[in-house]
This record gives C-alpha cells, structure tokens and sequence, in this order.
C-alpha cells in the first residue's frame, strides 16, 4: 500500500491559517481590522484555532488535501468511496488492463489456506487474460476478476471529512485494511498539520 499526499491549501504554506480566518470572518474580526492584518504573519494561537475548530466544524472545512493511493484492494476501495464528501478519481478497469497484483488478507494465512487462494485468484486472473486475448473487452473481462484485486485513485478532501471518515475507519471494528488506509493518511497529514492526531481524538470525542 502507498500512501501519498499529493496537495493541500494554505496560506503561506501553513493550513492552519485557513482556520484562524474562518473563526475571524465569523466573529467580525476582518471587518474590523481588514484581511490584509491577517494576512501579514498573523501567527497567533494558530494551534489553538484549530481545537477550536472541533467545537465548529464549519471552519475546517476549508482545508483540502489530495491523496494519491495505491495498492488497495477494490474491496478497501469500494468501503472508501462510501464517503460521499470526498472526491475521487479511480483506476478504470473498463479501459486498462488490469495487473497481476492482489491483496492477501492474513486471516487466509493464519487459516492456512494461503495457497488454495492463492492458486484461485492466479486461475481467475488466467481466464482473465484469456478473455481480454479472445477479444471480449475490459469492461467485459473484469467480471471475473476477485474483489482482491488492487487499485489506484486520487482523493480529495476536506479536513471535517478526513476526521469524519477516521472516526470511523480507525476504530477497532473498522476492517484491517481501510484502517491501515486512513492511518497512512493521517500520518501524511501530520507533515503539514502536526496537530491532526490530536484533532482526530478530540473531533472523535465530540461526535
């Protein structure tokens, strides 16, 4: 699995601005003192703005990243998208070939049923490829195709979602692989946002 920040919005390079002006345009604060104030290296409490951005929501909204994510299963990938403020650019199997490549679940290894599975999906990707080789389109082909399969798409985001979806999906009744997902998420978000696993447990909290 590769986990990939690919993009955020900010001001200066730090998101946390974005935040601190939600709250000063709500309060009144730029009417009163003008953007440009704000604009100019305002930097104070910019940690604290975004805790309070728990309390408020709204705010968080405004901070946007983009994801480049591979190597999860259509399974992982169908879980995900059920999270419909979130946009997405996937991998098509209508139009591309699809790779070798699958994921195994280590509930199979513990079981030890590895290598019937293993020769189950290699057999489904020989007919696969039979039929892609006797004409019958992608789109056609991938019917046989297991949910194993892996994938790649584009995310986007807002902040108030990601910490939606890691309410959800880091909690210990989530399925291993999207938790491993959104905590490799989390984890390239903290190179721009320090604070989001803090965030993550106070929103969490809240909700």
């Amino acid at each position: 699995m590769l986990v990939k920040l690919l993009a955020c919005n900010s001001v200066d390079g730090d998101v946390r601005t974005l935040v601190m002006l939600g709250f000063k345009v709500s309060s009144g604060k730029v009417k009163e003192k003008g953007i440009d104030y704000y604009l100019r290296g305002y930097s104070e409490g910019l940690s604290s703005w975004m805790f309070q951005g728990v309390n408020y929501p709204s705010v968080l909204e405004h901070v946007v990243f983009t994801f480049y994510i591979e190597g999860i299963s259509r399974v992982t990938s169908h879980q995900l998208i059920r999270h419909r403020l979130a946009s997405y650019t996937q991998e098509s199997q209508r139009y591309s070939a699809v790779s070798r490549d699958y994921v195994t679940p280590e509930s199979i290894v513990m079981a030890g049923l590895s290598d019937r599975y293993r020769r189950f999906v290699e057999e489904a990707f020989k007919l696969y490829e039979e039929l892609v080789s006797a004409g019958v389109p992608y789109e056609d082909a991938r019917y046989v195709l297991p949910q194993s399969v892996t994938t790649r798409l584009i995310m986007t985001l807002n902040l108030r979602e990601l910490l939606h979806i890691a309410c959800l999906r880091l909690s210990k009744d989530a399925q291993w692989e999207i938790r491993k997902l959104v905590s490799s998420m989390i984890d390239e978000v903290s190179k721009v946002l320090p604070e989001i696993n803090e965030l993550v447990v106070e929103y969490c909290e809240e909700v």
